[in-house]
């Protein structure tokens, strides 16, 4: 297979997939948290709509933040379900589609700051939980979190696990695990890495797969990180294929 072609959009059925996640701040009393921008992911057992916003009015049609952000997941039944929303600023706005996952959020057209200049959050409009979030001035939500699309099977092939010492205080140990369930809530969450990084200020550690290994559809993926010491950084990068069941 030549990854390159499918980088580029020539191979039907085939697509390169980036899973990015990042917690700013952990602190040792949480335990093992799902590495995600909001400090932790409560997944939702039904599909619900999702309320967009900022935490900045600059977020806004006219505003000189983010005007319109793409937000991705699946729905019920875990097919892949998208739509474009345009920001109101602190407002909130109701999604169109209902969401079981929301697996990312990208922003699209912009103000003159040419960025998002607040936090944009996806909230679950009844159980009222954070579902996904973007940093200020990242363009892109940040979650460990994945669940693949229905008819579809995605192929890891590689992770990047970081952690930094954001503050003062002693140096951070760091236990990373990666862990897949299939069909969603209910079933069992299967550990598929156990990684452990022991670092003064900064440190990274590739986990390289022999092989590409297959997350079948409506599986959930995340990373998740414990930390020895408070104000620690974690970050994770997932690579892979999402090939389209039908064209294998």
């Amino acid at each position: 297979m030549d990854w390159l072609e499918i980088a580029r959009g020539n191979v039907p059925g085939f697509s390169t997939t980036v899973i990015r996640g990042h917690n700013p701040s952990q602190t040792s009393a949480s335990g093992y948290v799902t590495i995600a921008e909001m400090g932790s992911v409560t997944y939702l057992t039904t599909a619900e709509t999702m309320n967009i916003s900022s935490d900045n009015a600059a977020d806004d049609t006219g505003g000189v933040g983010l005007i319109t952000v793409l937000v991705q997941g699946v729905d019920n039944t875990g097919a892949a379900v998208q739509e474009v929303v345009t920001l109101n600023g602190t407002a909130d706005v109701l999604t169109t589609n209902s969401y079981l996952r929301v697996n990312n959020m990208v922003g699209l057209t912009v103000g003159s700051t040419e960025v998002n200049v607040g936090v944009i959050t996806a909230t679950a409009s009844s159980a009222a939980t954070i579902q996904d979030e973007m940093n200020a001035g990242e363009g892109i939500s940040q979650s460990s979190t994945y669940t693949v699309p229905l008819g579809f099977t995605f192929y890891v092939t590689k992770i990047e696990l970081n952690c930094a010492k954001i503050t003062g205080g002693a140096s951070p140990e760091v236990e990373f695990t990666g862990q897949a369930r299939s069909g969603g809530a209910g079933n069992c969450w299967i550990q598929l890495f156990d990684k452990r990084l022991d670092t003064g200020i900064v440190d990274e550690l590739d986990v390289i797969l022999s092989f590409p290994a297959p997350a079948p559809e409506r599986s959930d993926i995340r990373v998740r990180a414990n930390v020895s010491t408070d104000s620690t950084e974690t970050r994770s990068r997932m690579y892979g294929i999402l090939v389209d069941d039908l064209a294998t």
